[in-house]
């Protein structure tokens, strides 16, 4: 991975190679720089590799001397820059380590609009670099379905492992004091958004949907994340007047406190590949709304079972959604129930049992 940073697939996959690394199976992660708020949780018993490359374009030759001097039988990737950096290393140094491929996010999605250089021309990445991959699997229905399609692919050819939630963990850190005071002596509805600061999460809309809300109802919004949209986010809360019910105070290694105190979680991405996040609330017992995003939290919440879903982009949607999952009545054992369909050691196990089947391992 390029660090053990704040992401959702970061979070995922450390959790998964620690229950392998249990298993008995002997697990390295290897990053591109030592740096992260993820580091303290991977497990003992994985050897943490610092290629100290500072940077993914830099990281080429680190990573073929470690892949040399190490000889890993499997490499997994599960972030669309390391994608491209391990399978051009497989195509030009011709390894004999097997190249398995997690694909986190929807390519189609993302391409031409990210704000990442390599994903918005990740779908010329699959069709170029992806065959020198042993083996892929996608998050969602809807990623294994793109990547199908762009690879030109057989329906159901990708298996689908969606990302783990470690329940055990998200529900000891939930019982916590939550960190804000606006959740801890709680005097309005509070909603809550998780994700990064950037294009892919439309947080405008969020904003204009929670100035829509503020309109009819008391209410404040908290919104844990960092990104290179914050100016821009806070010169339009200011524009719209909800400055004084807004918060956001970055990036938080434990935002299940604020999760569990919250009335309703929302997410008003633009395209997801599972939508982590989603399935962590519901792990709190949080009522969720959500855009009915490209792909993940229609899954997650089986198309309204679960949650409310809303059409991406349309802000009077999502404020009538929050308010009414604020007044709604939901049993929070229901919603856990459901995130246990994602507990870690089912979502592990499905990985040990790809890769065994696929001689991988």
């Amino acid at each position: 991975m390029p660090a053990a940073n704040g992401g959702g697939a970061e979070r995922a996959m450390i959790g998964v190679a620690g229950c392998l690394a249990r298993s008995g199976i002997s697990v390295e992660i290897a990053l591109v720089r030592k740096t992260g708020p993820f580091l303290d949780d991977i497990d003992p018993a994985i050897r943490i590799v610092d290629l100290g490359a500072g940077k993914l374009r830099k990281a080429l030759f680190p990573l073929n001397r470690y892949v040399r001097a190490a000889k890993p039988r499997l490499i997994v990737s599960p972030i669309v820059g390391t994608d491209a950096l391990v399978l051009l290393g497989k195509a030009l140094f011709r390894w004999d380590s097997k190249v398995h491929i997690s694909v986190q996010n929807s390519p189609s999605a993302s391409a031409g609009v990210s704000q990442d250089a390599i994903a918005r021309h990740w779908p010329t990445l699959i069709r170029t670099l992806y065959r020198f991959a042993a083996s892929i699997n996608g998050i969602s229905e809807g990623v294994a379905q793109d990547v199908e399609r762009i690879m030109k692919r057989p329906a159901g050819s990708v298996p689908v492992i969606n990302n783990p939630v470690d329940i055990a963990s998200v529900q000891e850190k939930a019982a916590s004091e939550p960190e804000y005071a606006w959740l801890r002596d709680k005097k309005a509805p509070v909603l809550l958004a998780v994700g990064r600061l950037v294009r892919q999460k439309d947080v405008p809309t969020l904003l204009k949907a929670f100035a829509l809300l503020r309109k009819e109802r008391d209410a404040r919004l908290i919104i844990l994340g960092e990104g290179p949209d914050r100016p821009a986010l806070e010169a339009l809360a200011a524009t719209l007047g909800i400055s004084d019910d807004l918060l956001m105070p970055g990036f938080s290694s434990n935002p299940f406190s604020a999760m569990a105190a919250s009335d309703v979680f929302v997410l008003s991405s633009r395209w997801e590949g599972f939508a982590n996040v989603v399935a962590e609330a519901l792990a709190c017992g949080t009522k969720v709304v959500s855009t009915d995003c490209p792909s993940g939290p229609a899954e997650i919440l089986e198309n309204g079972r679960h949650g409310t879903l809303v059409p991406i982009g349309d802000e009077a949607a999502l404020a009538r959604a929050m308010g009414e999952a604020i007044d709604s009545k939901i049993d929070p054992a229901q919603l856990r129930e459901r995130a246990a369909d994602f507990s870690l050691d089912r979502i592990a196990e499905s990985y040990r049992q790809l890769f065994q089947a696929r001689g991988l391992i």
